[in-house]
This record gives C-alpha cells, sequence and structure tokens, in this order.
C-alpha cells in the first residue's frame, strides 16, 4: 500500500490521504502504516483537541488571538463554549478601541488596545460581575458579552454603576 498522507499537530494526527488504508489496516489489526507527515506549529495550545470539530473552536481563538494580541495568561483566560463568541468578543474589543481612540484623539495600536481593554474594562467588569453573582453558568468571557450587549441597550453608554448593576440583574433574572 502507498503511505498515507496525514498532518501532526501536537501529538494529533489528522489523515488528509489515506482514509480507506487506515480503515483497512485498523479492520486487520495492523499498528503502523507507512505515512507523509506534514508537521503543523501552532501558536496557540493544542489542548483540548480531540476531534476536527475542536478544530474549528481553535480556528476562531487565533483569528481572536490575531485581532486582539494578549499576551498568553491574558488570551489563555478569553474561553468561550460557542467558537462565534471569539468573533464576538473579537468586536467588542474593536469597538472599545475605537471608543476609547475617538475619546483620546490619537491612534492605539492592538496591542496596546488590547491590553487596556483588558486592564480598563474586562478585568474590573468581571470583577463586578462575580461581586453581584452575574456570572452564572457562564465562562468570564461570555457573561463579559452578556452584560457588556445589555448595559449599552439600557443605557447606551459604556460606564458602569451600581444602579447599571441592578438593573441587569433585573433583566438577567
Amino acid at each position: 500500500m502507498p503511505p498515507i498522507d496525514v498532518y501532526r499537530i501536537g501529538d494529533l494526527h489528522f489523515v488528509r490521504d489515506g482514509h480507506h488504508r487506515v480503515s483497512v489496516a485498523h479492520a486487520l489489526s495492523q499498528t503502523t502504516l507507512e505515512a507523509y507527515v506534514t508537521a503543523v506549529n501552532t501558536r496557540l495550545s493544542i489542548s483540548g483537541v480531540r476531534s476536527r470539530r475542536d478544530l474549528v473552536v481553535k480556528s476562531y481563538e487565533r483569528v481572536l488571538a490575531d485581532r486582539v494580541p494578549l499576551p498568553g495568561a491574558q488570551r489563555a483566560s478569553l474561553v468561550a463554549s460557542d467558537p462565534w463568541t471569539y468573533a464576538e468578543l473579537g468586536e467588542a474589543v474593536e469597538a472599545w478601541g475605537c471608543r476609547a481612540m475617538q475619546d483620546e484623539g490619537r491612534f492605539l495600536d492592538r496591542r496596546e488596545i488590547s491590553r487596556r481593554w483588558y486592564d480598563e474594562e474586562f478585568r474590573p467588569v468581571v470583577h463586578m460581575l462575580r461581586d453581584a453573582d452575574l456570572i452564572g453558568r457562564r465562562t468570564d468571557s461570555e457573561a463579559y458579552l452578556r452584560v457588556a450587549t445589555e448595559r449599552y441597550r439600557l443605557i447606551r453608554t459604556h460606564e458602569w454603576s451600581d444602579d447599571i448593576i441592578a438593573r441587569l440583574r433585573d433583566l438577567l433574572a
């Protein structure tokens, strides 16, 4: 049999060409196959990937990492169960950055916007949500997005106050 063609990402292998050869080898209890292996190096950890579907999530995470360049630990703290949330989070950060540039009347690059959004917006908001017991079963990123969206609908501003937290608690209850 000719060698199969696979991609190696971390310790996982994904068959590019040779699915039938793999199934025949498996049926015959063969434990090895010759293969052409293309190693793929990634900027994101491969942890949590067990199937092709998991790669979809990783692709959204990668797009977020490009749009919101944060250091490793901060980037790793942005977790979502739905891959689309990463796209929404990227939009939210870019919108926050646009407002910050308008307020300050100067250009901010992606790294500065990302760092400032994380320190000045995300962390304080998540802290307030925890104190107000508004996280629930969501991840911090999901809770932030839900509440940030509702906050804007409620008051058309991006400021937080005890009154807004109370109104959000009533809305989310």
